[in-house]
């Protein structure tokens, strides 16, 4: 898969291209894509997804909305799903000034040239966001371009949204959430040393810090799955900034059942499966322990 930071590229090929901000790549966005991989096989032209590193009202709020996954992770999962050209830029001042015929002709026809567009039911593109479906579909038949836009996607009666996953994330319904995903909701960061209090209890942990921007997690402690190398193993995770110890760094700290090998400085991806409890502070380090083991059996008795 080809990757472009910015619009200063030139394509000579014709592509179907898939739009929208693929914050998640959750379960409606990944149908998106499936649609358009089916749209570009048929036509044999390269697949290309045309996105935002961020949701462009980031640009203009003071209070960002924080995103479910980064640059590298989306990356991860747009190459599996067969994507063959991945242009991911940031939003600036130039481009919020293209109005919706100047994006369409600018973006879509001079870089792209695009045989095909699919997009959501709600996408919106153009200065202030004037341009919808409605628009687009307009925009397409004037210049001979096929259209898909994909329905809302219903899990469990909830409209698929990155918004509706993070509020979910937020009270630790990682159940909810990784079903909306269409996969555990999962990190994937660096090992760094941590206090080693975990290993003095007979506990093991590894610690990792959550990359900045992304959507917070609820504290509390999770059944995990760890994915090391090619293998999976269980686990607990705590999420949170370790009161009892006076911790002052959010970080995830994993306890990983009967492995024993050394993670440090490596990168190692925590999916998470369900909530056990939220974080609280003991009164003693004995007291903590004791929850722990407790947790420990807790997750070990879950199915997965």
């Amino acid at each position: 898969m080809r990757t472009r930071r910015s619009l200063d590229f030139y394509e000579s090929r014709k592509h179907v291209v898939a739009l929208g901000c693929f914050d998640g790549v959750h379960a409606g966005h990944c149908e998106l894509i499936r649609k358009a991989v089916q749209i570009a096989k048929k036509s044999e032209h390269p697949l290309a997804v045309f996105s935002f590193e961020e949701p462009p009202r980031n640009f203009f709020a003071t209070e960002r909305i924080p995103m479910l996954t980064g640059l590298d992770e989306k990356k991860r999962l747009m190459r599996a799903l067969g994507v063959d050209l991945f242009v991911c830029v940031p939003f600036s001042l130039k481009i919020s000034e293209l109005d919706a015929n100047q994006f369409f002709a600018d973006v879509l026809l001079k870089k792209f040239h695009a045989s095909a567009i699919v997009c959501g039911f709600n996408y919106r593109f153009g200065k202030n966001g004037a341009g919808d479906t409605v628009l687009l579909q307009k925009l397409c038949s004037d210049n001979g371009i096929d259209l898909a836009v994909i329905p809302p996607v219903i899990i469990d009666g909830v409209t698929v949204s990155s918004s509706a996953i993070r509020q979910m994330l937020a009270h630790g319904n990682v159940i909810s959430a990784s079903r909306m995903l269409g996969r555990p909701y999962s990190i994937s960061s660096t090992v760094i040393d941590g206090q080693h209090l975990g290993r003095t209890l007979g506990f093991p942990t590894i610690n990792q810090l959550f990359d900045k921007g992304i959507t917070p997690l609820k504290n509390g402690v999770y059944v995990t799955r760890v994915r090391i190398g090619r293998s999976l193993k269980k686990g607990i995770t705590n999420v949170g900034m370790r009161p009892t110890v006076n911790g002052h760094t959010l970080c995830a700290e994993t306890n990983i059942f009967d492995f024993n090998g050394d993670l440090y400085g490596k990168t190692v991806r925590v999916e998470f499966i369900d909530f056990i409890r939220p974080e609280r502070k003991f009164d003693s380090i004995d007291e903590l322990a004791a929850q722990v083991h407790r947790d420990i059996e807790t997750a070990k008795d879950c199915n997965f």
